[in-house]
């Protein structure tokens, strides 16, 4: 018995299914459904399940339209099914550990592939340097003997393998730096200062959630008798309409999601911060101090809760440290030009009177 599982936690998965039914479940250019294969997903004590990629996460009537899709196709096929939908989610926690071992697996096959190319570029120089074997690197080729064109074809071997070799000696560089960015994952993610940003990302999408729930994200016009209400100024009147059904209850996950993500990283960064690593905030500056970035020191003009207000522009590039009076245009003129200056992109802190030493004001500053 074919059984569809739908449910956040698992996406939608497709058990119970033969080794005949593959065509029909596989890629989409084949006629299949353009489901997915692991070996990786256990269900029921099984290893190996098909998957809709995507499909994870979400509330199953996100994934309603595309249950009914592949729960139709196979019963067109004369197949029996059976259709098992819960609620059942995951931590915040579940889903990075699922990420990292994820990358761990990725990490493993990007190695192999860079072996299996670094064994073809080998077998190619030794074929190219084979094909040469019988001519001294510096014997021209004989025109008109009767050895011309075999020197000629040795030539032409030994051209090709070169380029394949050094095909295959980027492509194994290519899945070397895969890899190494796969192994590197956890390390990224939990890196203190992504983690602020991500946390800045997060806030803004539930923001977004809350205002799609209370209707502020879409207010409405009010209509009366078929005519859109106006107020004594003639401007149309507005109110919100809150989210209903199905889509409420998604908003409701998502939002229920977003809520437990903020809090798992806000957990990574106090202990980051635990463990020594200096976490920015308004508190670490004031006007008239400087803040580095990315090599520069940048005097700060104004804290502000969420950055600092820097001078900029397009003489910034290269300088060592850049004061207010530094910031001119490209007239010599004094510009007034700014930039927000995130607090997760800080790199280190200077007073006023430290930078005066460090750095003495040029004349006429």
């Amino acid at each position: 018995m074919i059984t569809i599982h739908v449910s956040p936690a698992r996406g939608i998965i497709v058990t119970g299914t033969a080794p005949e039914h593959r065509k029909l479940l596989g890629s989409r250019k084949r006629g299949g459904l353009g489901l997915r294969w692991s070996n990786h997903i256990e269900y029921d004590g099984r290893l190996g399940a098909w998957f809709e990629p995507n499909s994870r996460d979400r509330h199953p009537s996100e994934n309603r339209d595309r249950m009914e899709e592949i729960s139709a196709r196979l019963r067109a096929a004369g197949l029996s099914i059976t259709i098992d939908v819960t609620d059942q989610t995951r931590s915040a926690e579940q889903v990075e550990a699922e990420t990292y071992a994820r990358a761990v697996i990725r990490a493993q096959n990007y190695r192999r592939r860079a072996a299996e190319a670094a064994a073809r570029a080998e077998r190619h120089r030794t074929r190219a340097a084979a094909a040469t074997r019988g001519y001294p690197p510096d014997q021209p080729i004989l025109l008109g003997s009767s050895r011309q064109r075999a020197h000629e074809r040795a030539i032409e071997r030994n051209h090709s393998h070169t380029r394949k070799a050094i095909e295959e000696t980027d492509r194994h560089q290519y899945w070397i730096t895969r890899s190494r960015a796969a192994e590197h994952l956890k390390q990224h993610r939990r890196d203190p200062r992504a983690t602020l940003r991500r946390i800045d990302r997060l806030r803004e999408q539930l923001r977004r959630i809350e205002r799609s729930l209370t209707g502020e994200a879409h207010p409405q016009f009010v209509e009366r008798d078929g005519e859109v209400v106006l107020t004594d100024n003639g401007n149309p009147v507005l109110e919100w309409q809150p989210a209903t059904g199905d889509y409420r209850e998604r908003l409701l996950l998502h939002q229920a999601q977003l809520s437990e993500k903020i809090a798992y990283w806000q957990d990574v960064v106090a202990q980051a911060a635990a463990e020594g690593v200096k976490i920015w905030g308004p508190a670490d500056f004031r006007a008239g101090d400087f803040v580095l970035y990315l090599g520069t020191w940048y005097e700060v003009l104004r804290v502000n809760s969420k950055s600092l207000t820097v001078p900029t522009g397009h003489h910034e590039v290269g300088r060592r440290i850049l004061r207010q009076g530094d910031n001119v245009d490209r007239a010599g003129q004094s510009s007034g030009t700014t930039g927000r200056l995130p607090y997760a992109e800080v790199q280190g802190r200077m007073s006023s009177a430290e930078a005066a030493t460090k750095f003495p004001p040029e004349p006429g500053h």
